[in-house]
């Protein structure tokens, strides 16, 4: 009788989401949650107890949203790291023809016999299989490198951007520049590049990494140099290299008495418009400060020729928008991923949490909706919750990954440890119809980066400093890779 009030339940409640907690794993605190929008329930299962565990584990049976949208299991686990090793700053990435490449930093021997300088780069390329295809360290003597992101083009070559202090792959122009390297599919390096703003004293961070379909490199970061412009500041940038490592050009984004903070980049493969994303402390619309809010989200467009178009700027008084991470739909919709401790979905008080923040605009820069998740009721500590990386899906459907310190199931908890990995996935209309958090008490995930193959596989990577899914790490921290099929 309870079972078939259940049920009907439900079904009369398919224009409000039900939501399902669903703890699978009971060593890695992994929870599936799904919110159902027409969907059919086909059975019920509550108060099921974990052997071991004080746990309780609900399931729910719907049909999928979309037909290959499948189950999203667990297919296999990898951590990268070596004894002592801390590797940290992973970047993901995928190719057409489905190879997974990760890139991080290290400060110990990963791939080679000894470590190259004080921090090294790492780079490997796997199957679907997680078979290893090529791993490479890469340094240089007595210098410090760190991954920003990487990027694959339609040959399978790919291309590495980081920063580094010293000398590297050319004479270095400030205290810390900026460079790009580019790999052939078979893990060779075909040429390096080192530039930044001119001065001893500068400081030169790219932040993001997109390749369009010619092989044209798009970089955005952030500089304390002129780099780009004449402007001496926090400022951001975006450069442009050709597919044989030529600078062709690069743009200063500044505003007198404000900060620019560039983070993420991308390309729409329809049009070739390129869209940049960051924080702002100005109004980047006119050029001047003050902006909304303490910081801004902002999307800026411009042309293969640098040329800059003002998109779209989003905040709150006395709130902090960020904007983390940018894609692009085959309708020239742009989405960016990110936080904020701003309530922009009501006019409701703004708290000191921040939560994941989720915006769709049109191709026009029209503001179709926002979407936040993460605590919002005021705790004893301040809780965060961030997207870090977001794709998109032909249907429609918007994947994120990132990381919190409070519990995105059901917005109040703490998180299970120190901070937890999540993914979610949102229909177009940005609702979430499932999403998945994973940790262990007293150890601090991060999730750093998704993809989504032509299978409908999902991978997501990051780094950890303890075990996943019950595999051990090597290293004080390791680089992830997880897959979903």
């Amino acid at each position: 009788m309870i079972l078939s009030f259940l049920f009907l339940f439900i079904l009369l409640q398919t224009c409000s989401p039900t939501r399902i907690s669903n703890p699978s794993n009971p060593e890695t605190k992994d929870y599936w949650l799904q919110f159902l929008f027409r969907g059919v329930v086909t059975e019920v299962k509550t108060g099921t107890e974990i052997e071991g565990k004080n746990e309780t584990e609900d399931e729910i049976e719907t049909v999928s949203l979309r037909k290959n949208l499948n189950n999203l299991e667990l297919e296999w686990t990898l951590l990268v790291g070596a004894p002592n090793a801390r590797s940290t700053d992973v970047s993901f990435v995928l190719d057409k023809n489905g190879f997974v490449y990760a890139g991080g930093t290290t400060n110990r021997a990963l791939y080679n016999t000894n470590r190259i300088g004080i921090r090294d780069i790492i780079l490997g390329k796997y199957d679907s299989n997680k078979n290893t295809i090529w791993t490479k360290q890469v340094g240089a003597p007595g210098g410090t490198l760190s991954v920003a992101g990487i990027a694959v083009d339609p040959n399978g070559n790919l291309y590495v951007v980081g920063n580094t202090k010293g000398d590297f792959a050319g004479p270095h122009s400030s205290e810390q520049d900026m460079f790009l390297i580019k790999f052939n599919s078979d893990g060779t390096q075909v040429w390096a590049k080192q530039t930044g703003g001119v001065g001893e004293k500068f400081l030169t961070y790219p932040a993001g990494i997109v390749v369009d379909t010619f092989g044209n490199s798009y970089i955005a970061g952030t500089s304390t140099g002129p780099f780009g412009g004449p402007r001496i500041g926090r400022n951001g940038f975006i450069v442009k290299f050709d597919t044989d490592g030529n600078q062709v050009w690069v743009q200063q984004i500044a505003i007198a008495g404000g900060q620019v903070y560039s983070n993420a980049v991308t390309v729409d493969k329809v049009t070739g418009h390129i869209y940049m994303t960051g924080q702002v402390s100005g109004n980047l619309a006119t050029d001047t400060i003050p902006g909304i809010g303490h910081f801004d989200l902002f999307i800026l467009k411009y042309d293969s020729d640098g040329n800059r178009e003002f998109f779209a700027q989003l905040g709150r008084a006395l709130s902090w928008v960020e904007g983390a991470s940018i894609s692009v739909d085959p309708l020239s919709n742009v989405f960016v991923g990110g936080n904020s401790n701003g309530n922009l979905e009501s006019s409701a008080e703004t708290g000191r949490n921040f939560r994941g923040t989720l915006v769709k605009y049109d191709s026009s820069g029209v503001l179709q909706w926002v979407k936040q998740f993460g605590p919002i009721e005021k705790g004893e500590s301040r809780k965060e919750t961030v997207i870090t990386d977001i794709r998109n899906d032909e249907d429609g459907n918007i994947f994120t990954t990132g990381w919190s310190t409070g519990n995105i199931i059901n917005g109040n908890d703490n998180s299970k440890g120190i901070s937890d990995v999540f993914l979610t996935i949102h229909n177009s209309s940005g609702e979430i119809v499932r999403a998945r958090q994973i940790g262990t008490s007293n150890v601090s995930m991060y999730g750093t980066g998704i993809g989504l193959d032509l299978k409908g596989n999902l991978y997501c990577s990051g780094y950890t400093n303890g075990a996943i899914h019950g595999v051990p790490i090597r290293g004080s921290q390791d680089l992830f890779i997880l897959k979903y099929k």
